[in-house]
């Protein structure tokens, strides 16, 4: 029996989190939930699960999350939080010498190095939960990370990637939703559109693996079947298959080292199954540069990186700027920063709101 907390409960992650309990109740007890709003939602998982600890961040502020991630009674804790809230709690949670399962893409993409020194110093499992981290996380399985050749990230061909040059100046939110399988959130379903998501999924599997930049492939599998590979030095091509759903890696994260029988309605069958790889459109989606770039700059720019997309990001959705214009904006920002090496978090906060407030400056400045 594991004691979990779930941060981000009410959104999507969280829900399938609770699922994998619903169906495995025998196998976990929440201890502990925690969102930014309150809701109906909300109210009724903490009538269902009766935790012992909630935290609603827009109430309690970062402090009761604190709490609920490093109380003495935690084993596992599930970061499922929207952006940079989830950068605090997590370090504390490390340092408290909680197991994490991942959700959260800034925890990496803002203090990657940070974080998984900090990890490895108390000794605790930092298992990714996103589909294409956790693919390679369960294909490296018990084999040495040293012997990895490199590893190959696998992204989706929707409608946008199959727009012309022409098409994608003016691609609309509607055009962004209009996604064949994952159903995502509004920042990262723009940030898929755009590549952004993908170059931030390169700078998590470099921190999470230790591999350098030039180990990491992105590939365009059009199917969605396979979540991601690890090529050995030895040539063996190891990859995790199946339908594209988080409940899987939910599960795969909160059971490690084990694994759980999971619903038949999950299972996938291979056969008349197709799989084709292509090369990813690096020239068409310059964003997909960035992740790479950032890795190079090393020490603060992977926190320029996202700071600067977060302002492209809602400036694109009031309006203020074309889809084609995401790059430029947040190269220009990342080209004005001096980085800092070895940066402490507040270093790496600080930054961060630069960056977004250097994007809108730029962006304001389109205007003129």
């Amino acid at each position: 029996m594991k004691n979990i907390v779930i941060l981000g409960s009410t959104g999507q992650i969280g829900q399938k989190a609770l699922a994998v309990v619903d169906d495995h109740p025998d196998q976990f007890k929440v201890i502990g939930l925690a969102c930014n709003q309150n809701s109906q939602l909300f109210q009724e998982q903490v009538k269902k699960y009766r935790p012992q600890l909630t935290s609603i961040s827009a109430l309690n502020g970062e402090e009761k999350m604190i709490e609920l991630v490093t109380n003495t009674e935690v084993d596992l804790v599930i970061v499922a939080v929207v952006g940079i809230a989830g950068l605090v709690p997590t370090i504390e949670a490390i340092k408290a010498h909680k197991q994490i399962g991942l959700a959260t893409k800034e925890v990496l993409v803002i203090a990657g190095e940070l974080v998984m020194k900090l990890a490895k110093k108390h000794q605790v499992s930092v298992i990714p939960i996103d589909s294409e981290h956790s693919a390679i996380f369960q294909s490296i399985g018990s084999n040495n990370p040293q012997q990895i050749h490199n590893i190959y990230l696998t992204m989706g061909k929707g409608k946008i990637a199959q727009m012309s040059n022409q098409d994608l100046e003016s691609v609309t939110l509607t055009d962004i939703y209009n996604r064949p399988e994952w159903s995502m959130g509004q920042k990262i379903a723009i940030d898929s559109a755009s590549c952004i998501n993908k170059t931030f999924e390169v700078i998590e599997a470099a921190h999470l693996f230790g591999l350098k930049p030039a180990q990491i492939q992105v590939v365009v599998h059009p199917e969605y079947f396979a979540h991601s590979l690890v090529q050995f030095i030895d040539g063996s091509i190891i990859g995790e298959f199946g339908k594209p759903d988080m409940y899987r890696y939910l599960s795969v994260a909160m059971s490690h080292p084990d694994r759980l029988i999971s619903p038949v309605t999950y299972l996938s069958d291979l056969i008349d199954k197709n799989l084709s790889f292509q090369k990813a459109p690096n020239e068409k989606f310059p964003c997909l540069n960035l992740g790479y770039d950032a890795l190079t700059a090393g020490g603060s720019m992977s926190a320029v990186l996202h700071g600067a997309d977060k302002s492209v990001v809602d400036s694109f959705v009031a309006g203020k700027i074309k889809f084609t214009q995401f790059y430029s904006i947040i190269k220009s920002v990342m080209d004005a920063h001096q980085v800092i090496s070895n940066p402490s978090l507040t270093e790496l906060i600080s930054i961060e709101k630069w960056a977004q407030h250097e994007a809108t400056t730029i962006i304001n400045n389109l205007k003129n």
